[in-house]
């Protein structure tokens, strides 16, 4: 409304045309947003330019930008997790203002905050596998990055909002503990991993017919993996292959994963049936 002095410029009809919210992704410290201000010309003959007014209150600005007879405005400088009012008014050659423009309220996205649980975890020399919860804001995204290749993550990598990230912790074989994280929205999940503490041992034998390699007795660290391998002689067949003295088949190759205790493994052979022809 141009109220009872005819002479003042109409109201400017202020809208957004673009908003550069503030960066706000994991690691990365929140910078200030910019907003886009823009109007249609007035068409006042005497029309000298537009005042932009701005202020955390509505309607009390604390803050003006003459910008001459441009139609839009950048405003910056606005910091995460407050709201901005503006609104704009048009100036004539004698120095006189129309009434303000429809407010426009814009609300600068709060910095991200991640939270992780648990925060740590320990594992034995076997090695195992987790997850991780992660917390924080549906508009927040993060990544998990491993500080080692025994440490991989195996489901989860990154994700907008709140979700998980599974990992695996492979066998330790060395005898030194050791440690690593998962670095996720600038927050840290630390595993922990004993050393291997000593060896356990796999004694492999064969019945007649056949062998299996290696034979006798070995010794393997804990956490470690051995495969042993069935062979028959010839005219013989696998009969089946005990894996402390339970069946699991007549399987040519056998693999002990993750050893953490002594075990026995054996191989039984049968002889091929033969046709005889008369």
């Amino acid at each position: 409304m141009i109220g009872k002095n005819a002479s003042l410029p109409l109201p400017v009809r202020l809208i957004v045309i673009l908003v550069f919210a503030a960066i706000l992704l994991s690691g990365i410290p929140a910078r200030a947003a910019e907003i886009i201000l823009a109007w249609d010309p007035n068409a006042e003959p005497d029309l000298s330019g537009y005042k932009v007014y701005s202020g955390t209150a509505s309607r009390n600005y604390s803050g003006t930008v003459d910008v001459g007879n441009w139609t839009r405005c950048v405003m910056g400088g606005l910091e995460p997790g407050r709201t901005y009012y503006f609104a704009a008014k048009a100036y004539n050659a004698a120095g006189s203002e129309s009434d303000y423009s429809a407010e426009v309220v814009y609300s600068v996205p709060a910095p991200c905050s991640f939270s992780l649980s648990p925060v740590s975890r320990s594992y034995t020399s076997a090695g195992g596998t987790g997850s991780v919860s992660v917390s924080t804001a549906s508009t927040c995204s993060w990544t998990a990055v491993s500080s080692a290749s025994w440490l991989t993550v195996t489901a989860g990598a990154g994700g907008a909002g709140p979700g998980s990230v599974a990992f695996a912790v492979a066998a330790n074989t060395g005898s030194a503990s050791r440690t690593a994280t998962l670095a996720v929205g600038g927050q840290v999940f630390t595993v922990t991993q004993s050393g291997c503490t000593g060896s356990f041992t796999i004694s492999a034998s064969a019945g007649s017919g056949g062998t299996i390699s290696p034979s006798g007795t070995s010794s393997v660290a804990s956490g470690a993996s051995k495969t042993y391998t069935v062979t028959p002689k010839y005219g013989y067949a696998i009969s089946s292959v005990q894996v402390d003295g339970v069946g699991v088949g007549a399987v040519s190759s056998y693999t002990f994963s993750a050893v953490n205790a002594d075990h026995t493994i054996k191989a039984l052979f049968k002889k091929k049936s033969r046709l005889v022809w008369w």
